[in-house]
């Protein structure tokens, strides 16, 4: 595990939870806790729920490509990089089967408890992924960008197209375009940026990375903006589905 790896991992491993929260009979508490130990509030603030479920919302009608055809509609989902399973736990109310994976073990854990029947819950790097269970959809939300070379990526990828029956989706990937605004703005938040992001930099990719995958696997591609309202992010970033053509 590389330098960068290693202190993202630390960052996970202290993330820590509200028992009472995720104990209560209110599914909007215990998803807009679950995405409050993902990282959502680090910018010192947290979008609200219908945000987050306009996201999903939205996520889903894109790894279904043509959801008026009841034959794209998706059953199952497995999440990489899903942390304490914020995105399966809707995915999941919505009677999807699921499954996830995160490197950091206490965010497993804590999927696990949350989470009714999960198909596989794994604990491991992204690059390691098993395709020995397949799912309809493969989804990586905000992940992508803790990567740390093309390399590592195109074997997450290869890995994820694998798993999957039908299409792949990877949310808030960071635009190598918007890099240099990207760090300016961060800067702006925190005073002491270089020291705070120190061997925690961000990976941003260039679109002819995915377009080249989806060429070699034959796969239909989309790319789309992400417009959650309010997102500060929106502007950095990208998202892409890609769909085998079956």
């Amino acid at each position: 595990m590389s330098i960068q790896k290693n202190k993202w991992h630390e960052v996970w491993e202290r993330r820590t939870e509200n028992e009472n929260t995720l104990r209560s009979e209110n599914p909007k508490e215990i998803f807009m806790e679950l995405k409050r130990i993902n990282g959502w509030d680090s910018t010192g603030s947290m979008l609200e729920y219908d945000q987050f479920y306009d996201q999903y919302l939205q996520t889903r009608n894109e790894l279904e490509f043509s959801p008026r055809f009841k034959s794209n509609a998706i059953s199952s989902v497995f999440e990489v990089g899903c942390g304490c399973g914020a995105n399966l736990y809707l995915f999941q109310n919505d009677g999807c089967d699921v499954g996830g994976m995160d490197y950091a073990a206490h965010l497993i854990e804590i999927a696990g408890r949350i989470l009714t029947n999960p198909t596989e819950l794994i604990c491991e790097e992204a690059a390691n992924l098993s395709w020995n269970i397949k799912y309809d959809a493969v989804l990586s939300n905000s992940v992508f960008s803790y990567f740390d070379s093309y390399e590592y990526a195109k074997k997450v990828l290869e890995a994820m197209y694998n798993k999957a029956n039908q299409s792949i989706g990877i949310i808030d990937i960071h635009d190598i375009d918007k890099k240099e605004e990207f760090i300016q703005f961060r800067r702006g938040l925190y005073q002491d940026y270089e020291e705070r992001y120190q061997d925690l930099p961000k990976f941003f990719y260039e679109k002819s990375f995915f377009l080249d995958f989806a060429e070699k696997h034959n796969m239909s591609i989309k790319f789309t903006k992400p417009d959650m309202k309010e997102y500060w992010n929106n502007e950095f970033v990208f998202n892409c589905f890609m769909r085998k053509m079956i």
